[in-house]
């Protein structure tokens, strides 16, 4: 019976170790583990990362980091905030992170970032990347989107209702398709390759920077909101807009063309 019991307390222990290593996860990039580790997320001190251990986290920041890859990042089950600044990162896949709320990625070299199924994502922040191109179908939630200096030739920001601000100055952008988002306030476009643009069913937009784009047409009349305009023809090109129409622009104060 003793030798029963001893056998059962020692395969008791080796589940208890293989549980354990089974919780465990693995980070590909040792960069990225030490900087989880030196903000603490290792609590009790084995130098490993446990699952049970990234349940509660809510804010991640690793910025300046040294990073090249995110790989487990979707083990931080309930993050809402993710911030990876400064880093060598390519490609970042946060496919199904659905409490994610805010993501800031500016100055990488991200060529693709994948965000399907963030159904609550407010936020992003890319700044100075290489994105050519961006799926945001499905995220209804965006309010604010930043992706200034990339490389994208176009995007769909179709049906976000949210969506309040709109910055993507020096991209390749040829067109701005936004259709049903009417909260829009604040749009920056500048220095892309639009050639024509209609603003008139944002009925809310209080300023719209288009300068450096080869525009022949642009329409906004009757944006009672429009504040500041801006659309001065990319330097040392003149200007092929040689009439423009400012019915209805009673709250205009600025405007360069």
């Amino acid at each position: 019976m003793k030798s029963i019991a001893i056998l059962l307390i020692n395969l008791s222990l080796y589940l208890g170790v293989v549980d354990l290593k089974a919780q465990s996860i693995n980070f590909p990039d040792e960069q990225f583990k030490a900087a989880l580790i030196a903000q603490g997320i290792d609590a009790n001190g084995d130098g490993k990362i446990q699952k049970s251990e990234l349940t509660q986290i809510r804010k991640l920041h690793v910025n300046n980091a040294d990073i090249s890859s995110l790989e487990g990042i979707k083990n931080f089950i309930s993050l809402e905030e993710l911030a990876f600044l400064n880093n060598h990162l390519t490609t970042v896949d946060l496919e199904g992170m659905q409490n994610l709320k805010y993501v800031y990625g500016n100055n990488n070299k991200i060529k693709r970032l994948l965000l399907k199924g963030c159904i609550n994502l407010e936020v992003i922040f890319m700044n100075q990347n290489e994105l050519s191109v961006l799926d945001l179908s499905g995220l209804a939630a965006l309010r604010d989107i930043r992706i200034n200096v990339n490389k994208l030739t176009s995007i769909d920001l179709s049906k976000k209702t949210k969506l309040e601000r709109v910055n993507l100055f020096r991209n390749q952008l040829t067109t701005f398709k936004a259709e049903g988002s009417f909260e829009l306030k604040e749009l920056d476009l500048s220095n892309n390759q639009i050639t024509e643009i209609d603003l008139r069913p944002f009925s809310q937009l209080r300023d719209a920077d288009l300068n450096g784009n080869p525009l022949q047409k642009i329409n906004v009349t009757g944006l009672v909101a429009l504040e500041r305009l801006y659309f001065e023809p990319p330097i040392f090109r003149a200007s092929a807009i040689t009439q423009f129409n400012t019915s209805g622009l009673i709250n205009l104060k600025e405007y360069k063309w």
